[in-house]
């Protein structure tokens, strides 16, 4: 018996998805301002749909079995849709369990399904990613509350960073079903846990923020973020069985990189000092002597509007009944960016002394007259410089099949190659001595297979199987120079030609199943997951280089874990939700420790549960409270031998294991203040209590360890309205207490800014942040402009009394970031989308950054897309 009201039909069309078990997709545009006079009776699932739709102008067409996707009135004539807003292929909302339930970007507009869950969850649909694109590859990620992305312009790379938790697993990246990360070295600022991927086709993107009940929550301590790759539904318009689409766009304020070995910034060059021996007679010596001056290149900074980096992509897609095809290739050229004008940009300061030193016996009296240059700021670029080793050449392809077969049965395969050569430098010598130097161009490559199998019968709704099997093959070659300089000595070159070989092989299957009782409805899903991975040199090149040190690490790991979720809603009002995952991992180093004959081996395991409830008391207004636990056993990285640190054989690692709290309210209504309107707010507090976090530590030796604990606890907050023509939205995060806790030589030692010659320091969150976003739609929405306004705070400074040994960390100032956009759709297949970022042209670093480079400074971006 179906009873929805009339009202706004966007709502109306959520509360027939639930009622009837429909997966229900539509572009937010399209329903924006429409009503529907509601639903009433015994109907079935066809009749539902005919009468909530009449008189709208809209209609509907089945896609699978409890899949419909809402159309508009020239898709239904066989041309294209009256909307060119992406319908994304139905990403499974989670909150604490796997609800079985799914929702999806497309039908959850801009976001709206983190308003619903029982925690903290950011969604980003294409448009979103590709509106925020940005010059690195991180940069559409920026904006997402306590979200951030560490050493974005010097990596080429993803190291996501949730709520002050980052690096070797925390917060896993999941690339439709697969995994990819990769840990490197990265001098005195400890190391880097690399993700690549190619933003260009990526369709959408869920972050989930703390422990996951999902399949793919295995050691997500901090968080998880998943992303899936473009399909047919992102490519095809209208009712049509093929579909190409064409993208291409330039950018501005970049050059391309310079001869190797080019400096910048303020790099020491020869000067002059001048010594005068005086007893009766005087003579003048000159000694040359070494002090900072500017380099001679990189200030010829672009016009604004001349484009000088480009990109292209083309999808092609064709489907069926029961057959469905995806290829496309994408290619983005960039290089090296400026960095802005204003703010608190670095300057030379020139002093002078003088030094007598008296006549001794028959030494004369000598007078040295030194002229002393030295950088004022915290940055070493000058303003509006080109910053060396920013530049990206990515190409990538994609290519993924489905056959969906009768009785639920659906198979699909995907392969994507991604290849990279990007500019990067060892951020510590940038820190402490050289200075900037443009390095040869990294080289990256990472090849993803995958096949997997679901089966949803129509009849059976205990049965909804998902199962995997996936490989990936990262290949990483760094080629970044470090030279030391020292007074008396000359210069020390240490070659850092990293080269390894990580590979993964996966495999998962998980089984929901639904039914209702006399107590209320109830959900369960079962299932589990195996990763078995591997690092190593390239064939035929040996592990240890012409110094004696091992040049890859070299070692394997294996990690098993089975999952069981719950949720249950015994009333209209009350959810309960509950999760108990069990993780075994056991890991094994080829290479010896330095000075030992031991290989290290690690092997743990451990119980984690998590626990939810939601109370909706009046419709659209929830309130939620959950715990959830996750343990994390030593990476791949963390338990074998090379730079950065030594295993210890004799000393076990515990895993980590985070005791995560959060309480919070959702607000989601339509027709609040007007017809057709929607208010949207959330608030949570969370308190992230990790116990046996793990770091790099100094004592009793220079290896990873279990410290006691870390601390990260504060309020994050969003609040939308959009009346249809415009919208705004704003979002912080506020942390009051950030905290490690270590055993040291004097006892426990707690500090907010991390552990001594450890690596928990370069994960610290600003303490404060804050978007603020807001458009307007005009031309019959065709045309929207809009602008974000991003505050990022500072962290408190961290110096060497605080953190000491080789880490060295980047105080970087707080700042404030103007960025604009518009889109302008100019026909059904036409659309174009411009945008300014930095539009004032600040000079600042950014958040987590490793390397004393400055940002981007003000860019601007021009794309056009196509679709036949």
């Amino acid at each position: 018996m179906l009873n929805i009201p009339g009202g706004a039909l966007g709502t109306a069309i959520s509360r027939l998805g639930d009622a009837a078990g429909l997966q229900i997709l539509y572009p937010a545009d399209l329903v924006r301002g429409k009503t529907t006079k509601g639903v009433t009776g015994q109907l079935g699932r066809e009749q539902a749909l005919d009468r909530l739709l009449e008189g709208t102008g809209l209609s509907y067409r089945f896609t699978s079995a409890d899949t419909v996707t809402v159309v508009g009135p020239s898709a239904t004539d066989g041309g294209a849709a009256s909307d060119d807003s992406t319908l994304l292929n139905p990403i499974t909302i989670k909150g604490l369990p796997k609800t079985g339930r799914t929702s999806t970007l497309g039908a959850l507009a801009e976001g709206d399904a983190n308003y619903v869950t029982a925690g903290s969850s950011a969604f980003l649909d294409e448009q979103n990613i590709q509106r925020f694109r940005g010059s690195s590859v991180g940069d559409f990620l920026k904006g997402t509350p306590g979200v951030l992305t560490g050493d974005n312009r010097n990596s080429g790379a993803i190291d996501v960073n949730v709520r002050g938790m980052q690096g070797f697993g925390r917060v896993p990246v999941v690339v439709d079903g697969t995994l990819q990360q990769n840990t490197v070295y990265r001098g005195y600022s400890g190391v880097a846990s690399r993700n690549y991927v190619d933003p260009d086709l990526i369709g959408g993107a869920v972050i989930e923020k703390g422990p996951s009940a999902s399949v793919y929550g295995v050691g997500a301590t901090g968080g998880l973020v998943r992303m899936e790759t473009i399909n047919a539904d992102d490519i095809i318009t209208g009712d049509k069985n093929w579909g190409v689409r064409v993208r291409g766009g330039v950018m501005g304020n970049t050059a391309s990189p310079p001869a190797v070995g080019t400096p910048g910034g303020y790099a020491p060059l020869s000067q002059t000092r001048f010594t005068t021996s005086c007893n009766y007679a005087c003579t003048i010596q000159s000694v040359p002597d070494t002090v900072l001056t500017g380099s001679p290149s990189g200030m010829d900074r672009p016009p604004f509007l001349q484009p000088t980096s480009g990109s292209g992509s083309a999808a092609f897609a064709a489907r069926n009944d029961m057959f469905e095809v995806t290829a496309a290739y994408a290619r983005r050229k960039t290089g090296n960016y400026y960095a802005g004008t204003n703010g608190n940009t670095p300057a030379l300061t020139r002093t002078y002394s003088t030094v007598v030193r008296p006549a001794v016996g028959s030494r004369p009296e000598q007078i040295t007259n030194y002229t002393n240059l030295s950088v004022e700021g915290l940055n070493r670029y000058r303003a509006g410089e080109e910053v060396l080793n920013t530049s990206q050449d990515n190409t990538s392809y994609l290519l993924k099949s489905k056959l969906e077969l009768d009785g639920g049965h659906t198979f699909d395969m995907s392969y994507m190659r991604y290849h990279s050569m990007f500019g990067e430098m060892m951020p510590s010598v940038i820190l402490r001595f050289d200075g900037a130097t443009q390095a040869p161009l990294s080289e990256v490559s990472v090849d993803t297979y995958r096949a997997g199998y679901s089966w949803d019968p129509d009849d059976n709704d205990l049965i909804n199987l998902k199962a995997n099997l996936w490989m990936t093959d990262t290949d990483t070659h760094i080629l970044t120079p470090y030279a030391f300089s020292f007074a008396g000595i000359g210069t020390v070159n240490i070659p850092q030609d990293y080269w390894d070989i990580a590979k993964r092989y996966g495999t998962d299957i998980v089984n929901t199943s639904e039914f209702s009782t006399d107590w209320g409805d109830v959900s369960i899903s079962l299932g589990g997951s195996y990763v078995y991975e591997t690092v190593e040199p390239p064939p035929g090149r040996p592990n240890i280089d012409s110094n004696g040190l091992l040049a890859s690490r070299d070692g394997w790991r294996r990690e098993a874990s089975g999952f069981a979720a719950g949720e249950w809603k015994p009333t209209d009002w009350l959810k309960l939700e509950g999760a108990m995952r069990y993780t075994w991992t056991r890991s094994y180093d080829n290479n010896t420790n330095y000075g030992s004959l031991l290989h290290n081996q690690e092997e743990n395991s451990g119980w984690a549960p998590m626990i939810g409830a939601t109370i909706e008391p009046l419709q659209g207004l929830q309130f939620y409270t959950k715990y959830a636990e996750a343990i994390r056993s030593p990476s791949l990285f963390e338990s074998t031998t090379g730079f950065s640190f030594n295993t210890d054989p004799l000393v076990g690692v515990r895993p980590e294991r985070s005791h995560n709290t959060e309480i919070g309210m959702n607000f989601l209504r339509e027709d609040v203040f007007g017809a057709g309107d929607k208010l949207r707010f959330k608030a949570a507090y969370f308190n992230n209590d990790v116990k046996d976090y793990m770091s790099r530590t100094n004592y009793p030796n220079v290896s990873v360890r279990n410290i006691d604990r870390a601390l990260f606890r504060g309020f994050e907050a969003s609040v939308g309205y959009d009346v249809g023509w415009g919208y705004i939205d704003i979002g912080g995060t506020i942390y009051d207490k950030i905290e490690f806790c270590a055993q040291e030589r004097t006892g426990l030692n707690c500090l907010p800014s991390g552990v001594e010659n450890g690596y928990a320091q370069l994960h610290v969150s600003p303490r404060k942040s804050a978007t603020l976003t807001g458009g307007v739609r005009l031309l019959e929405e065709s045309l929207e402009a809009g602008a974000r306004l991003t505050f990022i705070g500072d962290r408190g400074r961290m110096g060497t009394n605080e953190t000491g040994g080789y880490t060295t960390v980047v105080n970087w100032e707080k700042y404030a970031l103007l960025d604009i956009f518009a889109s302008y759709k100019v026909n059904e297949n036409v659309s174009m989308d411009f945008a300014i970022d930095n539009v004032t042209d600040v000079y600042y670093m950014d958040a987590l950054t490793l390397g004393l480079m400055p940002s981007p400074g003000r860019t601007f971006r021009f794309n056009m897309t196509a679709r036949f």
